[in-house]
């Protein structure tokens, strides 16, 4: 029970492991791919960095781009940790037809999404590890791993986390029924797409893109309850409110989807 008590605290609270500093990234190529676009150096230091194979898709993800982070800074050995955790990744997933599919088998209770399922988040991040590996040692194997790892970003047959609105494509981080609209996995996502559409030249992920992007900009208005943001637009009775960590986290990510797109509603929210 002091347990439970001690990690809803620290979620209310947003500290502990999961709750770590993720700065804007300070190695953002604006017409290329090279840093991450929020800074994950600081999951590499987290207690949980300790067994990445225990880590959730997502959470490695994040450590491997964490370690990139830090080669990029000129850390001596940086590089082979990130390849290392980059194998781990690869290792973990699953192929589903022309798909590289990372699962989440524990139910999503929150939006009401049984197990096993994929999320936008964890398979942009992934592509995102694929891509920069790519580009680090030159072997097509890992473009291609990329690609396979974003095309359930790309269609609306399974594996699938396109949400079809009136506004345009939205893609979920819970594929949830109705839509739960998720603000940071789906920014992620698009950052996920932008790596691969840049990074290997996809024109699929080039108009995915293009046209999610849209979709957010005629979406993002319904994040904003005048005084703070909503970390969802899932239909509960109450308006899903961001934590203090993730409200902090759009602020950050919208400030870049301003400096790579230019489109001013990203600055003014």
């Amino acid at each position: 029970m002091t347990r439970t008590l001690v990690r809803h605290w620290n979620s209310a609270l947003s500290r502990g492991v999961g709750y770590e500093r993720t700065p804007p990234g300070s190695h953002v190529d604006p017409s290329g791919v090279s840093g991450y676009y929020l800074d994950f150096a600081a999951k590499t230091t987290s207690p949980s960095a300790a067994d990445p194979s225990r880590l959730l898709p997502a959470g490695l993800a994040q450590l491997a781009l964490g370690w990139w982070e830090r080669g990029l800074a000129g850390e001596r050995g940086a590089n082979n940790r990130f390849r290392e955790v980059c194998d781990t990744l690869v290792s973990s997933a699953e192929d589903d037809d022309d798909a590289l599919v990372w699962l989440y088998r524990v139910e999503d209770r929150k939006y009401h999404v049984p197990p096993p399922t994929i999320s936008s988040l964890a398979q942009a991040q992934a592509a995102s590890v694929l891509v920069r590996r790519h580009l680090l040692d030159g072997d097509p194997r890992h473009a291609e791993l990329a690609l396979r790892a974003a095309r359930p970003l790309l269609q609306d047959a399974a594996p699938s986390v396109v949400a079809r609105l009136v506004t345009g494509p939205a893609l979920e981080e819970s594929p949830s029924i109705p839509p739960s609209l998720i603000l940071n996995g789906w920014i992620y996502a698009l950052w996920g797409l932008r790596d691969v559409a840049v990074g290997l030249d996809d024109a699929g992920a080039s108009a995915m893109l293009e046209e999610s992007t849209a979709c957010l900009v005629a979406m993002l208005p319904r994040y904003d309850v005048g005084w703070w943001s909503r970390y969802s637009l899932y239909p509960h009775h109450l308006p899903d409110l961001a934590k203090l960590f993730y409200h902090r986290l759009h602020v950050d990510q919208l400030d870049v989807m301003y400096r790579l797109t230019g489109q001013e509603i990203f600055r003014e929210f």
